[in-house]
């Protein structure tokens, strides 16, 4: 992905009341590579008109003179989610969801004739082409040897890091075979003697990677606080299904954002992040603040929201 001609990075975000949760992801989006090159095209005025001119003020001139005051989201915030509050310290994740979800709709809403909420034309849309990608569950039977697979769509890859070191780890288990015996028999509807209850394995994969990945570091019960190591270079073949060729090619990623959460709990702290500019170095964005860092620091943070 190439950067468009801008300046080499974004301007602060000004704070208008706990919305430093707001603040990260917006940073962290208006320096996705492809949704700039979109939005400084002045193609988004057909659908995405609040986010493109958010982007191009923030990396247009104004930007370079000016903190821009993202007011028009914060008025809007009930509008991605009627839970959210404003005022109140919301958690990252979840605007980064709302937010995706809802500019999918409109450009889906935008698109003439407009397709079915769901269907296939529906994942052509811009938002979809950048962040959309699709899953694969796979339950194998043990007994009559069938395979059932489901398929579920995502924009982002939620991982359980509480076990592991590292999201190269945390992958790998996340797309480990389970198996299904004992108390977690599985019912297969296939084989001879059907409907019978048996042994048999489970296993989760990428079935279509998107050309974004954005991946949440989960945490169980509460947050945790140790480092999870996250690789410049990201690769994911190994987690990508079989029988998914048109996927290939899409399995290297590089990191350009990292969302970080300070604080012990989600709904209080502080978010700030660090994005790769233009240039390909990197800058710490807190609210208003915007400072050149080095990768190094960029890549020891207690990360939350990985963006590749």
């Amino acid at each position: 992905m190439e950067w468009p001609e801008a300046r080499k990075i974004g301007a602060g975000l000004a704070n208008l009341g706990n919305t430093c949760f707001m603040n990260a992801v917006m940073q962290c989006l208006t320096h996705t590579p492809p949704l700039a090159q979109f939005c400084l095209a002045g193609e988004h005025r057909n659908a995405l008109y609040e986010m493109g001119e958010h982007v191009s003020r923030a990396l247009g001139r104004e930007g370079r003179r000016h903190t821009i005051a993202p007011a028009t989201f914060v008025k809007n915030l009930r509008a991605l989610s009627k839970t959210f509050r404003k005022g109140r310290q919301e958690d990252a994740h979840e605007f980064a969801r709302c937010l995706l979800d809802a500019m999918h709709k409109r450009c889906v809403d935008a698109a003439r004739p407009k397709p079915k909420e769901g269907s296939a034309r529906s994942e052509t849309s811009f938002v979809w082409q950048v962040f959309g990608g699709r899953l694969r569950s796979r339950v194998a039977c043990k007994t009559c040897g069938k395979m059932s697979d489901t398929f579920d769509s995502f924009m982002d890859l939620s991982l359980d890091v509480a076990r592991s070191r590292s999201v190269q780890s945390a992958l790998k288990s996340y797309t480990a075979v389970e198996v299904l015996d004992g108390a977690n028999k599985y019912k297969c509807e296939m084989g001879p003697g059907k409907p019978h209850m048996t042994r048999a394995t489970k296993q989760f994969t990428i079935d279509a990677a998107p050309k974004v990945l954005t991946i949440q570091a989960r945490f169980t019960r509460r947050k945790l606080n140790q480092f999870v190591e996250y690789p410049t270079r990201l690769d994911v073949s190994e987690a990508m299904s079989d029988a998914s060729p048109r996927a290939r090619g899409r399995e290297r990623y590089s990191l350009f954002g990292v969302l970080v959460h300070s604080g012990g709990s989600m709904h209080s702290g502080h978010y700030y992040c660090y994005v790769k500019g233009s240039t390909g170095h990197w800058y710490e964005m807190d609210d208003e603040g915007v400072s050149p860092v080095s990768e190094k620091t960029a890549l020891s943070q207690r990360a939350y929201l990985l963006f590749y």
